[in-house]
């Protein structure tokens, strides 16, 4: 799960580096054709700031793709956005302080910063980006920084032509296009959250719908095997019993309770709340493999888990062998659950028929299989192909380990 969401905010990091490049090389043209519609000195900083800001969106991305967590993205983002500001207070410094608009140059890293960090980060780089502007012009105002002057005229500045051409240019096309751009940017990127958290709902529905099919059928099942099978046991024991045949009624409870217990291990094995997954999962396989013939090899973890990944990896195994059962034509079977750092990993790989995964629809039996999977935040993936059977592959994320001291 930590995975699938760090996919997911590389995609989207990657969308607004492409974002940054476009709208910090569109401010380069506009320094372009301001520098010669202006007058302004070619040396001016107006576009060889923005140019090495341009830049260093290369090193960023390159750092951002070497993390491994969210909270190392983050800091890296946060180190990125403190450089941000310096080059912009730098910018705003050579391009006159408060004279001209350099207060508005600070937007985009606030926005960016507030999108990508967590509240309280957000806040910090917004209020280093209203202290980096306030520095600048109290500095340039009590003479302790000089003051460079991007504009040389005399008069008022609306009488200007390069101030009004700098100014329309840079503030009302530049900066106004280049946000209506980003915030559209940044709208794509919620909208497609959106439509995915819209198909991942409509999915989450029909599993429900056929989980609530599954469960009625398993009900029916049951209650079947309860009416016909211990019904006519709990019967005949009572003809036995009538007819003064006490060995044969006391055969036939026996066997009815063997039955029961046959029918609370489905439901839920002993085992696994007396010794754990791995000898519940002996147990099983071994009975499988007697009951179908189909020979079992299996590595399984000793230790103890947290519940919840005990039960669902027990009943992925569980599933996927019934499956094998009733699909896969196997003569051998594989099952591997170990651990790798924090995290158990595991596969059931068969030797059966597979099936072809680009035409399959998934049923419900991989359907339930990942959503156990998913509610103790693993991963499932499931591979198969015709005549090369079938292996499905699994990893989950491991809490603190459970002692024997620990267990209820």
């Amino acid at each position: 799960m930590e995975e699938e969401r760090l996919r997911e905010l590389f995609a989207i990091i990657d969308r607004t580096i492409l974002v940054r490049r476009i709208t910090l090389g569109s401010f380069c043209i506009l320094a372009i054709a301001v520098l010669v519609s202006s007058g302004i000195s070619p040396l001016n900083p107006l576009f060889s700031v923005p140019f090495l800001w341009l830049l260093l969106t290369v090193p960023f991305e390159h750092l951002v793709h070497r993390q491994r967590t969210l909270r190392s993205i983050q800091n890296v983002h946060a180190a990125f956005f403190v450089v941000e500001v310096l080059f912009v207070g730098y910018l705003v410094h050579r391009l006159g302080g408060v004279e001209w608009i350099g207060v508005m140059f600070y937007l985009f890293t606030v926005m960016y910063a507030n999108f990508f960090l967590p509240r309280a980060a957000g806040y910090l780089v917004t209020g280093l980006a209203a202290g980096s502007f306030a520095l600048v012009a109290f500095l340039e105002y009590l003479g302790l920084i000089p003051h460079f002057q991007l504009f040389s005229h005399q008069g008022p500045p609306y009488r200007n032509l390069p101030y009004v051409v700098a100014t329309v240019l840079v503030g009302g096309i530049g900066i106004y296009g280049i946000l209506a751009f980003t915030v559209r940017a940044f709208a794509d990127l919620f909208q497609q959250k959106n439509e995915e958290l819209a198909r991942r709902k409509a999915a989450l529905e029909r599993l429900s719908l056929k989980l609530l099919s599954a469960r009625e059928k398993e009900r029916r099942r049951i209650a079947r095997r309860i009416h016909d099978e211990m019904g006519q046991a709990l019967a005949a024991a009572r003809w036995a019993l009538a007819a003064g045949k006490v060995e044969e009624a006391d055969r036939l409870l026996a066997e009815l309770g063997e039955g029961l217990r046959d029918l609370a291990r489905e439901l839920r094995p002993p085992l696994l709340d007396e010794l754990g997954l791995g000898a519940a999962l002996a147990k099983f396989l071994e009975d499988f493999s007697a009951s179908t013939g189909i020979a079992v090899t299996k590595e399984l973890p000793s230790g103890r888990y947290p519940p919840e990944v005990e039960i669902a990896l027990f009943r992925v195994v569980q599933e996927a062998l019934e499956n094998v059962r009733r699909h896969a034509r196997a003569k051998r079977v594989t099952v591997t659950i170990k651990e790798r750092g924090r995290t158990l990993i595991g596969w059931i790989a068969d030797d059966g028929v597979g099936f072809d995964r680009r035409r399959a629809t998934e049923g419900l039996g991989l359907s339930g299989m990942r959503e156990w999977i998913s509610l103790v935040g693993g991963k499932l993936e499931v591979r198969s192909a015709p005549g090369r059977g079938t292996r499905i592959e699994f990893e989950v994320p491991l809490s603190p380990r459970v002692t024997d001291e620990e267990l209820p």
